[in-house]
């Protein structure tokens, strides 16, 4: 059964030139899920600096961003950065930035360890209906981070290799 979208959009690419049935093939085209294979690390921190909290990601994948976050204190004193290379290169961590005028550094290892633990969830979100499969694996984590001459020991409790392929389908006709 064709949509009445679809097929206003079949007549709208006949009108370039394309036959009826080539432009609601082009038109349904647009509908198809798309499949990306993503792998990366989530790695989240926390410490206390100074007396103030301390909020540290380090998330990595290598479809889209590589994002390293610091976070100090309840007021929100914070920056990001992306990186094109990553931070984490053979279980060695290494992330810096600038945040209020000083180098920020987080640095150790983060290890996998375990067994893969299999992943599978869908969602709906934005208009897309998601569906993830593929595998976690657990990172053991010792990183501490250095800032304004002070070094500290972050307590990592969300820490873990991915690989997944995720399926995105449209679900608003679009």
């Amino acid at each position: 059964m064709r949509t009445p979208l679809v097929l206003a959009a079949a007549t709208a690419l006949a009108g370039l030139g394309l036959s009826p049935t080539t432009a609601a093939a082009a038109a349904a085209a647009t509908t198809e899920p798309t499949v990306t294979h993503e792998r990366g690390v989530v790695v989240e921190c926390g410490g206390r600096f100074r007396g103030d909290d301390v909020y540290v990601s380090v998330y990595e994948n290598n479809t889209f961003a590589n994002v390293f976050q610091v976070v100090v204190g309840d007021a929100g004193l914070g920056r990001s950065r992306e990186s094109a290379n990553g931070f984490v290169s053979r279980g060695e961590v290494r992330a810096g930035l600038r945040l209020d005028d000083r180098r920020v550094l987080v640095a150790g290892t983060a290890k996998r360890v375990g067994k893969r633990i299999a992943v599978h969830e869908e969602h709906d979100d934005a208009g897309q209906h998601i569906v993830i499969d593929g595998f976690h694996r657990a990172l053991r984590t010792d990183l501490a981070m250095t800032w304004k001459g002070r070094t500290i020991g972050l307590d990592c409790g969300e820490a873990f290799f991915y690989d997944l392929e995720v399926t995105t389908t449209d679900t608003t006709g679009d």
